[in-house]
Protein backbone atom coordinates (compact mmCIF):
# COMPACT_ATOMS: atom_id res chain seq x y z
CA UNK A 1 0.00 0.00 0.00
CA UNK A 2 1.72 3.50 -1.04
CA UNK A 3 0.72 5.98 1.51
CA UNK A 4 0.30 8.64 -0.51
CA UNK A 5 -1.70 7.26 -3.41
CA UNK A 6 -5.36 8.31 -2.21
CA UNK A 7 -7.40 5.29 -3.22
CA UNK A 8 -4.68 3.18 -1.49
CA UNK A 9 -5.09 4.80 1.61
CA UNK A 10 -8.89 4.19 1.63
CA UNK A 11 -7.86 0.67 1.50
CA UNK A 12 -5.89 1.48 4.93
CA UNK A 13 -9.42 2.88 6.31
CA UNK A 14 -11.61 -0.53 5.33
CA UNK A 15 -8.99 -2.51 7.01
CA UNK A 16 -9.85 -0.65 10.25
CA UNK A 17 -13.68 0.34 9.74
CA UNK A 18 -14.37 -3.34 9.39
CA UNK A 19 -12.91 -3.87 12.69
CA UNK A 20 -15.21 -5.45 15.44
CA UNK A 21 -14.28 -7.24 18.10
CA UNK A 22 -15.67 -10.07 20.76
CA UNK A 23 -14.60 -8.95 23.94
CA UNK A 24 -14.16 -11.60 26.60
CA UNK A 25 -12.57 -11.36 30.50
CA UNK A 26 -10.42 -14.17 30.03
CA UNK A 27 -8.51 -12.69 27.17
CA UNK A 28 -5.39 -10.39 27.22
CA UNK A 29 -5.96 -7.30 25.35
CA UNK A 30 -3.54 -7.62 22.71
CA UNK A 31 -5.07 -11.24 22.45
CA UNK A 32 -8.49 -9.81 20.94
CA UNK A 33 -8.66 -10.17 17.37
CA UNK A 34 -10.99 -8.23 14.80
CA UNK A 35 -13.99 -10.46 13.77
CA UNK A 36 -17.93 -9.56 12.80
CA UNK A 37 -17.35 -6.92 9.88
CA UNK A 38 -19.72 -4.35 10.17
CA UNK A 39 -20.00 -1.44 7.42
CA UNK A 40 -18.34 1.96 7.47
CA UNK A 41 -21.76 3.70 8.68
CA UNK A 42 -22.04 1.51 12.10
CA UNK A 43 -18.47 1.98 12.89
CA UNK A 44 -16.77 4.10 15.43
CA UNK A 45 -20.11 4.49 17.81
CA UNK A 46 -19.60 2.20 20.78
CA UNK A 47 -17.08 1.24 23.37
CA UNK A 48 -16.13 -1.52 21.53
CA UNK A 49 -15.61 0.12 18.18
CA UNK A 50 -12.90 2.47 19.93
CA UNK A 51 -10.79 -1.05 21.56
CA UNK A 52 -11.37 -2.48 18.15
CA UNK A 53 -9.82 0.37 16.08
CA UNK A 54 -6.81 1.41 18.59
CA UNK A 55 -6.26 -3.09 18.56
CA UNK A 56 -5.82 -2.21 14.86
CA UNK A 57 -3.17 0.37 15.62
CA UNK A 58 -1.17 -2.07 17.82
CA UNK A 59 -1.43 -4.57 14.38
CA UNK A 60 -0.04 -2.17 12.81
CA UNK A 61 2.48 -1.63 14.98
CA UNK A 62 3.84 -5.46 14.67
CA UNK A 63 3.83 -4.77 10.62
CA UNK A 64 6.78 -1.89 11.60
CA UNK A 65 9.26 -3.85 13.48
CA UNK A 66 11.54 -5.64 11.28
CA UNK A 67 11.99 -2.02 9.29
CA UNK A 68 12.73 -0.70 12.40
CA UNK A 69 15.26 -3.04 13.14
CA UNK A 70 16.75 -3.11 9.81
CA UNK A 71 17.03 1.04 9.88
CA UNK A 72 18.12 1.27 13.87
CA UNK A 73 21.04 -1.60 13.25
CA UNK A 74 22.37 -3.02 9.99
CA UNK A 75 24.06 0.10 8.70
CA UNK A 76 26.12 0.73 12.65
CA UNK A 77 29.48 -1.26 14.02
CA UNK A 78 28.15 -3.91 15.76
CA UNK A 79 26.79 -6.44 13.28
CA UNK A 80 28.48 -8.28 10.03
CA UNK A 81 26.77 -9.05 6.84
CA UNK A 82 27.82 -10.34 3.35
CA UNK A 83 29.68 -7.51 1.02
CA UNK A 84 26.37 -8.14 -1.04
CA UNK A 85 24.04 -6.63 1.28
CA UNK A 86 24.19 -3.05 0.11
CA UNK A 87 22.67 -1.42 3.61
CA UNK A 88 25.50 -2.94 5.15
CA UNK A 89 28.40 -2.13 2.62
CA UNK A 90 26.75 1.84 2.31
CA UNK A 91 25.77 1.16 -1.34
CA UNK A 92 21.67 2.48 -0.79
CA UNK A 93 20.19 1.67 -3.67
CA UNK A 94 16.76 3.33 -3.56
CA UNK A 95 14.30 0.51 -5.20
CA UNK A 96 15.47 -1.78 -2.38
CA UNK A 97 12.90 -3.03 0.33
CA UNK A 98 15.21 -1.34 3.15
CA UNK A 99 14.00 2.30 1.59
CA UNK A 100 10.23 0.91 2.28
CA UNK A 101 8.27 2.98 4.51
CA UNK A 102 4.92 1.49 3.61
CA UNK A 103 4.49 0.15 6.62
CA UNK A 104 4.94 3.07 9.32
CA UNK A 105 2.69 5.32 7.37
CA UNK A 106 -0.28 2.12 7.44
CA UNK A 107 0.22 2.20 11.48
CA UNK A 108 0.11 6.25 10.98
CA UNK A 109 -3.17 5.66 8.59
CA UNK A 110 -5.06 3.51 11.34
CA UNK A 111 -3.77 6.17 13.94
CA UNK A 112 -5.24 9.27 12.00
CA UNK A 113 -8.58 7.54 12.18
CA UNK A 114 -8.60 6.80 15.75
CA UNK A 115 -7.20 10.19 16.58
CA UNK A 116 -10.13 11.86 14.38
CA UNK A 117 -13.59 9.01 15.00
CA UNK A 118 -12.75 8.07 18.86
CA UNK A 119 -13.74 12.03 20.56
CA UNK A 120 -17.01 11.11 18.26
CA UNK A 121 -18.34 7.95 20.52
CA UNK A 122 -19.59 9.31 23.72
CA UNK A 123 -21.95 11.28 21.77
CA UNK A 124 -23.09 7.84 20.96
CA UNK A 125 -22.86 5.11 23.48
CA UNK A 126 -23.18 6.04 26.95
CA UNK A 127 -20.76 3.67 28.26
CA UNK A 128 -17.97 5.38 26.81
CA UNK A 129 -17.32 8.71 28.40
CA UNK A 130 -14.74 11.76 27.04
CA UNK A 131 -12.15 10.44 29.93
CA UNK A 132 -12.15 6.90 28.12
CA UNK A 133 -11.86 8.56 24.36
CA UNK A 134 -8.74 10.90 25.61
CA UNK A 135 -7.12 7.80 27.10
CA UNK A 136 -7.16 5.75 23.93
CA UNK A 137 -6.53 9.18 21.60
CA UNK A 138 -3.68 9.27 23.71
CA UNK A 139 -2.55 5.69 22.96
CA UNK A 140 -2.87 6.96 19.20
CA UNK A 141 -0.81 9.75 19.56
CA UNK A 142 1.80 8.17 21.35
CA UNK A 143 2.23 5.49 18.03
CA UNK A 144 2.00 7.99 15.68
CA UNK A 145 4.97 9.84 17.17
CA UNK A 146 6.49 6.81 17.99
CA UNK A 147 6.20 6.18 13.71
CA UNK A 148 7.26 9.53 12.87
CA UNK A 149 10.66 9.24 15.24
CA UNK A 150 11.56 6.17 13.15
CA UNK A 151 10.70 8.25 10.09
CA UNK A 152 12.44 11.52 10.63
CA UNK A 153 15.47 9.66 12.01
CA UNK A 154 15.86 7.16 8.98
CA UNK A 155 14.91 9.87 5.86
CA UNK A 156 15.21 13.02 8.34
CA UNK A 157 12.20 14.51 5.79
CA UNK A 158 9.18 12.84 5.16
CA UNK A 159 5.60 13.52 4.67
CA UNK A 160 3.63 14.49 7.94
CA UNK A 161 0.21 12.95 7.17
CA UNK A 162 -2.14 14.05 9.89
CA UNK A 163 -5.48 13.30 8.69
CA UNK A 164 -7.15 10.73 8.68
CA UNK A 165 -7.70 8.92 5.01
CA UNK A 166 -11.36 9.41 5.22
CA UNK A 167 -12.59 12.17 2.82
CA UNK A 168 -12.30 13.87 -0.56
CA UNK A 169 -10.90 17.00 1.85
CA UNK A 170 -7.92 14.95 2.58
CA UNK A 171 -5.03 16.12 0.67
CA UNK A 172 -3.34 13.00 0.23
CA UNK A 173 0.12 13.65 -2.57
CA UNK A 174 1.91 15.80 -0.01
CA UNK A 175 5.51 17.29 -0.19
CA UNK A 176 8.20 16.20 2.32
CA UNK A 177 8.11 18.06 5.43
CA UNK A 178 11.28 19.64 7.19
CA UNK A 179 12.63 17.66 9.90
CA UNK A 180 11.70 20.36 12.39
CA UNK A 181 8.13 20.37 12.00
CA UNK A 182 7.74 16.70 12.15
CA UNK A 183 9.61 16.56 15.33
CA UNK A 184 7.37 19.57 16.79
CA UNK A 185 4.22 17.75 15.34
CA UNK A 186 6.24 14.35 17.73
CA UNK A 187 6.92 16.38 20.95
CA UNK A 188 3.00 18.27 20.89
CA UNK A 189 1.56 14.34 20.36
CA UNK A 190 3.34 13.56 23.44
CA UNK A 191 2.65 16.54 25.87
CA UNK A 192 -0.77 15.73 24.69
CA UNK A 193 -0.66 12.38 25.28
CA UNK A 194 0.62 12.42 28.49
CA UNK A 195 -1.50 14.30 30.00
CA UNK A 196 -4.57 11.44 29.62
CA UNK A 197 -2.55 8.03 29.32
CA UNK A 198 -2.42 5.26 32.34
CA UNK A 199 -0.28 4.60 33.92
CA UNK A 200 -0.97 0.41 33.66
CA UNK A 201 -3.37 -1.92 32.80
CA UNK A 202 -5.14 -4.86 34.01
CA UNK A 203 -2.38 -7.44 33.20
CA UNK A 204 1.52 -7.14 33.06
CA UNK A 205 1.46 -7.95 29.30
CA UNK A 206 -0.91 -5.29 28.38
CA UNK A 207 1.54 -2.56 30.85
CA UNK A 208 4.78 -3.68 29.00
CA UNK A 209 2.88 -3.70 25.54
CA UNK A 210 0.28 -0.85 25.15
CA UNK A 211 1.36 2.52 26.04
CA UNK A 212 1.64 3.88 29.28
CA UNK A 213 2.97 7.34 31.08
CA UNK A 214 6.10 5.66 30.85
CA UNK A 215 6.65 4.75 27.45
CA UNK A 216 5.25 7.91 26.26
CA UNK A 217 8.06 9.85 28.67
CA UNK A 218 10.78 7.46 27.45
CA UNK A 219 10.02 8.63 23.71
CA UNK A 220 10.04 11.87 24.85
CA UNK A 221 13.42 11.62 26.48
CA UNK A 222 14.27 10.27 22.97
CA UNK A 223 13.32 12.79 21.07
CA UNK A 224 14.88 15.51 23.47
CA UNK A 225 18.03 14.11 23.14
CA UNK A 226 17.94 13.44 19.63
CA UNK A 227 16.92 17.51 19.24
CA UNK A 228 20.00 18.36 22.12
CA UNK A 229 17.45 19.77 24.46
CA UNK A 230 19.31 17.89 27.33
CA UNK A 231 16.86 19.44 30.68
CA UNK A 232 13.68 17.96 29.24
CA UNK A 233 15.64 14.68 28.48
CA UNK A 234 16.69 14.22 31.80
CA UNK A 235 13.20 15.48 32.92
CA UNK A 236 11.34 13.09 31.19
CA UNK A 237 13.84 10.21 31.54
CA UNK A 238 13.87 10.58 35.22
CA UNK A 239 9.99 10.37 35.67
CA UNK A 240 10.19 6.99 34.13
CA UNK A 241 12.85 5.97 36.89
CA UNK A 242 11.25 7.42 39.69
CA UNK A 243 8.84 4.54 38.94
CA UNK A 244 10.85 2.06 40.92
CA UNK A 245 7.45 0.15 41.87
CA UNK A 246 6.57 -0.67 38.51
CA UNK A 247 10.35 -0.63 36.87
CA UNK A 248 13.18 -2.21 38.24
CA UNK A 249 16.38 -3.87 36.85
CA UNK A 250 15.96 -7.78 36.31
CA UNK A 251 18.85 -9.38 37.97
CA UNK A 252 21.87 -10.31 35.61
CA UNK A 253 21.80 -13.63 35.98
CA UNK A 254 18.53 -13.31 34.89
CA UNK A 255 19.05 -10.90 31.68
CA UNK A 256 18.73 -13.04 29.03
CA UNK A 257 14.79 -13.96 30.36
CA UNK A 258 14.09 -10.10 29.40
CA UNK A 259 13.95 -11.68 25.45
CA UNK A 260 13.13 -14.92 26.57
CA UNK A 261 9.97 -15.13 28.93
CA UNK A 262 9.28 -11.39 27.36
CA UNK A 263 7.57 -8.55 29.39
CA UNK A 264 10.30 -8.32 32.14
CA UNK A 265 10.26 -5.88 35.21
CA UNK A 266 12.46 -3.44 33.53
CA UNK A 267 10.12 -3.53 29.68
CA UNK A 268 8.62 -0.18 29.29
CA UNK A 269 7.78 -0.57 25.84
CA UNK A 270 8.02 -4.14 23.54
CA UNK A 271 5.84 -4.70 20.84
CA UNK A 272 3.90 -7.64 21.82
CA UNK A 273 4.17 -11.20 19.30
CA UNK A 274 2.55 -14.84 19.92
CA UNK A 275 2.69 -17.71 17.99
CA UNK A 276 -0.21 -19.22 20.00
CA UNK A 277 -2.36 -16.73 17.75
CA UNK A 278 -0.77 -16.49 14.67
CA UNK A 279 1.25 -13.23 15.43
CA UNK A 280 5.16 -13.51 14.31
CA UNK A 281 7.97 -11.38 12.77
CA UNK A 282 11.15 -11.93 11.31
CA UNK A 283 13.16 -10.73 13.66
CA UNK A 284 15.40 -13.68 14.39
CA UNK A 285 16.78 -13.27 11.14
CA UNK A 286 17.36 -9.04 10.49
CA UNK A 287 21.07 -8.80 12.78
CA UNK A 288 23.26 -11.09 10.75
CA UNK A 289 26.71 -12.38 13.27
CA UNK A 290 28.09 -10.36 15.71
CA UNK A 291 30.91 -7.76 15.18
CA UNK A 292 34.19 -8.64 16.62
CA UNK A 293 33.99 -4.58 18.06
CA UNK A 294 31.02 -5.70 20.17
CA UNK A 295 32.31 -9.17 20.79
CA UNK A 296 35.94 -7.35 21.92
CA UNK A 297 34.13 -5.26 24.49
CA UNK A 298 32.32 -7.96 26.38
CA UNK A 299 35.72 -9.83 26.42
CA UNK A 300 37.54 -7.22 27.28
CA UNK A 301 35.25 -6.31 30.32
CA UNK A 302 34.73 -10.20 31.10
CA UNK A 303 30.91 -9.54 30.92
CA UNK A 304 29.91 -13.41 31.18
CA UNK A 305 26.58 -11.72 32.06
CA UNK A 306 25.56 -10.23 28.31
CA UNK A 307 27.90 -11.86 26.43
CA UNK A 308 28.18 -15.10 24.97
CA UNK A 309 24.80 -16.94 25.09
CA UNK A 310 23.23 -14.13 25.98
CA UNK A 311 23.78 -11.32 23.44
CA UNK A 312 25.09 -13.64 20.77
CA UNK A 313 26.38 -17.16 20.60
CA UNK A 314 29.10 -19.65 19.04
CA UNK A 315 29.48 -18.92 15.51
CA UNK A 316 28.70 -15.22 16.68
CA UNK A 317 24.96 -15.41 15.52
CA UNK A 318 22.40 -12.71 17.53
CA UNK A 319 20.82 -14.63 20.20
CA UNK A 320 18.41 -11.84 21.97
CA UNK A 321 16.06 -12.94 19.34
CA UNK A 322 16.65 -16.51 19.15
CA UNK A 323 17.58 -17.57 22.52
CA UNK A 324 15.96 -19.31 25.38
CA UNK A 325 18.91 -20.71 27.31
CA UNK A 326 22.29 -18.79 27.80
CA UNK A 327 24.27 -21.61 28.63
CA UNK A 328 26.24 -24.18 26.10
CA UNK A 329 23.27 -25.78 25.89
CA UNK A 330 22.53 -22.58 23.38
CA UNK A 331 18.35 -24.15 22.94
CA UNK A 332 16.80 -22.16 20.73
CA UNK A 333 13.03 -20.62 19.97
CA UNK A 334 11.07 -22.69 17.72
CA UNK A 335 8.94 -20.02 17.22
CA UNK A 336 9.20 -16.75 14.90
CA UNK A 337 7.69 -14.71 17.45
CA UNK A 338 10.30 -12.56 19.68
CA UNK A 339 8.92 -9.43 21.04
CA UNK A 340 10.16 -5.90 19.68
CA UNK A 341 12.06 -4.47 22.54
CA UNK A 342 11.60 -0.24 21.90
CA UNK A 343 12.37 1.06 25.38
CA UNK A 344 13.71 -0.84 28.95
CA UNK A 345 14.60 0.79 31.89
CA UNK A 346 18.53 0.43 31.42
CA UNK A 347 18.27 2.38 28.00
CA UNK A 348 16.42 5.12 29.84
CA UNK A 349 18.92 5.29 32.32
CA UNK A 350 21.54 5.68 29.72
CA UNK A 351 19.72 8.01 27.74
CA UNK A 352 19.49 10.36 31.20
CA UNK A 353 22.89 9.83 31.68
CA UNK A 354 23.90 11.27 28.26
CA UNK A 355 21.61 14.35 28.71
CA UNK A 356 23.25 15.01 32.24
CA UNK A 357 26.96 14.95 30.51
CA UNK A 358 25.80 17.65 28.11
CA UNK A 359 24.16 19.42 30.92
CA UNK A 360 27.94 19.37 32.25
CA UNK A 361 28.21 20.49 36.50
CA UNK A 362 30.15 18.65 38.19
CA UNK A 363 27.21 17.56 40.18
CA UNK A 364 25.09 16.20 37.04
CA UNK A 365 28.25 13.99 35.81
CA UNK A 366 28.03 12.22 39.03
CA UNK A 367 24.96 11.81 38.79
CA UNK A 368 25.28 10.28 35.30
CA UNK A 369 28.80 8.20 36.53
CA UNK A 370 26.02 6.62 38.92
CA UNK A 371 23.82 5.61 35.89
CA UNK A 372 26.13 4.10 34.21
CA UNK A 373 27.50 2.23 37.07
CA UNK A 374 23.88 1.03 38.48
CA UNK A 375 23.84 -0.37 34.50
CA UNK A 376 27.06 -2.16 35.34
CA UNK A 377 26.21 -3.32 38.93
CA UNK A 378 23.57 -5.56 38.08
CA UNK A 379 25.90 -7.46 35.24
CA UNK A 380 28.77 -7.29 38.15
CA UNK A 381 30.62 -5.12 36.28
CA UNK A 382 33.40 -3.00 38.21
CA UNK A 383 32.61 0.86 38.74
CA UNK A 384 33.69 3.76 36.66
CA UNK A 385 33.11 6.16 39.83
CA UNK A 386 36.68 7.38 41.45
CA UNK A 387 35.16 6.93 44.96
CA UNK A 388 34.95 3.48 44.20
CA UNK A 389 37.85 2.01 42.57
CA UNK A 390 37.27 3.68 39.62
CA UNK A 391 38.74 7.19 37.49
CA UNK A 392 35.63 8.90 36.59
CA UNK A 393 34.56 12.28 38.74
CA UNK A 394 32.38 15.07 38.24
CA UNK A 395 35.66 16.76 36.36
CA UNK A 396 35.91 14.37 33.98
CA UNK A 397 36.06 14.74 30.30
CA UNK A 398 32.53 14.91 28.82
CA UNK A 399 34.16 13.59 25.18
CA UNK A 400 35.20 10.32 27.48
CA UNK A 401 32.29 10.00 29.42
CA UNK A 402 30.04 9.80 26.31
CA UNK A 403 32.56 7.15 24.81
CA UNK A 404 31.62 5.66 28.09
CA UNK A 405 28.15 5.86 27.63
CA UNK A 406 27.91 4.46 24.02
CA UNK A 407 29.98 1.42 24.83
CA UNK A 408 27.53 0.97 27.52
CA UNK A 409 24.37 1.24 25.14
CA UNK A 410 26.43 -1.27 22.86
CA UNK A 411 26.46 -3.72 25.31
CA UNK A 412 23.35 -3.74 27.16
CA UNK A 413 21.32 -2.56 23.69
CA UNK A 414 23.19 -4.39 20.96
CA UNK A 415 20.77 -5.83 18.31
CA UNK A 416 17.83 -3.88 19.37
CA UNK A 417 17.62 -1.08 16.61
CA UNK A 418 19.60 1.40 18.94
CA UNK A 419 22.69 1.81 17.45
CA UNK A 420 22.90 3.66 14.28
CA UNK A 421 20.51 6.20 15.60
CA UNK A 422 23.20 6.63 18.49
CA UNK A 423 25.62 7.18 16.04
CA UNK A 424 24.36 9.75 14.29
CA UNK A 425 22.42 11.80 16.91
CA UNK A 426 26.07 12.16 18.84
CA UNK A 427 27.83 12.91 15.66
CA UNK A 428 25.13 15.41 14.78
CA UNK A 429 24.91 17.00 18.01
CA UNK A 430 28.48 17.77 18.78
CA UNK A 431 29.00 18.62 15.26
CA UNK A 432 31.39 16.05 15.01
CA UNK A 433 30.74 13.79 11.95
CA UNK A 434 33.94 11.41 12.84
CA UNK A 435 32.43 10.17 15.43
CA UNK A 436 29.79 8.16 13.14
CA UNK A 437 32.32 7.60 10.16
CA UNK A 438 35.32 6.34 12.55
CA UNK A 439 33.32 3.48 14.54
CA UNK A 440 31.84 2.60 11.55
CA UNK A 441 34.40 2.19 9.20
CA UNK A 442 36.87 0.21 11.64
CA UNK A 443 33.76 -2.24 11.68
CA UNK A 444 34.28 -3.37 8.56
CA UNK A 445 37.57 -5.76 6.79
CA UNK A 446 40.22 -3.83 6.10
CA UNK A 447 39.78 -4.02 2.57
CA UNK A 448 36.81 -2.31 2.31
CA UNK A 449 37.25 0.35 4.79
CA UNK A 450 38.16 3.36 2.39
CA UNK A 451 35.40 2.30 0.33
CA UNK A 452 33.05 2.72 3.31
CA UNK A 453 34.68 5.99 4.31
CA UNK A 454 34.19 6.91 1.10
CA UNK A 455 30.56 6.35 1.15
CA UNK A 456 29.24 7.75 4.42
CA UNK A 457 31.85 10.84 4.65
CA UNK A 458 28.85 13.53 4.20
CA UNK A 459 26.75 13.12 6.50
CA UNK A 460 23.50 13.55 4.40
CA UNK A 461 24.15 10.49 3.56
CA UNK A 462 23.12 8.74 6.87
CA UNK A 463 19.56 9.20 5.80
CA UNK A 464 17.95 6.41 3.69
CA UNK A 465 17.43 7.52 -0.20
CA UNK A 466 13.07 7.75 -0.10
CA UNK A 467 11.68 4.67 -2.25
CA UNK A 468 11.61 4.85 -6.03
CA UNK A 469 8.43 3.60 -5.98
CA UNK A 470 6.92 6.58 -3.74
CA UNK A 471 8.79 9.31 -5.77
CA UNK A 472 7.04 7.97 -9.47
CA UNK A 473 3.58 7.52 -6.78
CA UNK A 474 3.55 11.26 -5.52
CA UNK A 475 5.00 14.33 -7.81
CA UNK A 476 5.51 16.42 -4.70
CA UNK A 477 8.23 14.48 -3.21
CA UNK A 478 11.80 15.02 -4.03
CA UNK A 479 14.94 12.86 -3.43
CA UNK A 480 16.43 13.44 -0.57
CA UNK A 481 19.43 15.32 -1.24
CA UNK A 482 22.23 12.91 -1.08
CA UNK A 483 20.54 10.73 -3.85
CA UNK A 484 19.42 13.40 -6.44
Amino acid sequence: MRILVKQQLLTTLSIVILLSVSLSSCKKFLELKPENAITKEDFFKTKDDATAAIIGCYDGLQGTVTQALTWGEIRADLVNFPITNTLYMQNLDKTLSYCDWRSVYNMIGRVNLVIEFVPRIPGFDNNFSDADSKKIVAEAKFLRALGYFYLVRTFKEVPLVLQAPSSDDVKYFLPKSPADSILNQIEADLLEADASIPTAYNSNPETRGRATKAAVNALQADVYLWRAKYQLAADAAQKVLANTAQYQLVPGADWLTIFSQKNSTESVFEVQFDNGINENNGLRGVVGTTNNILINYFNGEKDLMRGLYNTYTQGNGAWKYNGLTNNNTAISRTANDPNFMVYRLPDVMLMKAEALVFLGSPEQKREAITLIDTVRARVALAPYDETKGGFLNGNSDPALMIDIIMKERAMELAHEGKRWFDLVRIATNTNKPEFLIDRVVLSRIVGDRQLIRSRIIDPRSWYLPIAQSEIQANNQLVQNPFYR
